[in-house]
């Protein structure tokens, strides 16, 4: 009787373990997808970033007859997660696409003729590059994230020069391709589940970015 007892409390330890191994592993699993689905930026996400940038200084101000104008840079990026996590977060890789436009005008009165001259020079700016960013697990949470890095690629240079003065009446294109490069902290806040507005300090092509993400 002794012995039909201990075989029967030993085989009742044995299931009671296996089932508390079970439910500790899979309370676990859930923790570890948890961990990810409440994280801004986790190996889901793929975000596509509209976004404008400011912070190229107007050199020519109170010059008279000179009239310098600069657009913002208006972007367009993608980001999706690195197949594998990277030490304490995630490594975001994608492109980037950027726009810029500047005109120098500087307009001349003659005495001894009528009307004004005008010698004008434009250039348009098309910046094409790789994109990363690392999003720390500690500054990764559930609707706000901090994230820091860096862009690499090439801007493309398209320069035009007009002028209507009769004696040096020419126009001129000449276009030029030089390296992108940049560097770069922000921060992302979602407002949705889906929708997030972000700023960014920058230097390199923009000094500051402000946008809009959506995330699918």
């Amino acid at each position: 009787m002794n012995k039909l007892t201990l075989i029967i409390i030993v085989l009742g330890l044995s299931s009671f373990s296996s089932k508390a191994d079970s439910m500790s592993s899979s309370y676990d699993g859930r923790i570890k997808q948890s961990d990810g689905e409440d994280k801004c930026f986790n190996e889901n996400s793929h975000i596509i970033n509209l976004g404008v940038g400011i912070g190229h200084a107007n050199y020519y101000r109170g010059i008279a007859g000179i009239h310098y104008s600069s657009s913002p840079v208006f972007s367009l990026s993608y980001e999706q997660p690195w197949p594998k996590r990277i030490g304490p977060g995630y490594l975001g890789v994608g492109a980037y696409a950027g726009f810029q436009t500047e005109l120098y005008r500087y307009d001349y009165f003659y005495t001894y003729q009528y009307g004004n001259y005008y010698y004008e020079h434009r250039w348009n700016y098309i910046t094409t590059a790789a994109r990363a960013a690392y999003h720390w697990d500690v500054l990764n949470k559930e609707k706000l994230e901090a994230y820091g890095g860096a862009t690499i690629g090439l801007r493309f240079q398209l320069y035009k020069y007009s002028s209507n003065d009769p004696y040096t009446n020419y126009k001129e294109h000449k276009n030029a391709v030089y390296p992108a490069f940049a560097v770069f902290a922000g921060g992302r806040y979602y407002f949705t589940k889906n929708i997030a507005v972000y700023g960014e300090l920058s230097f390199g092509i923009a000094y500051f970015n402000l946008g809009v993400s959506y995330k699918f």
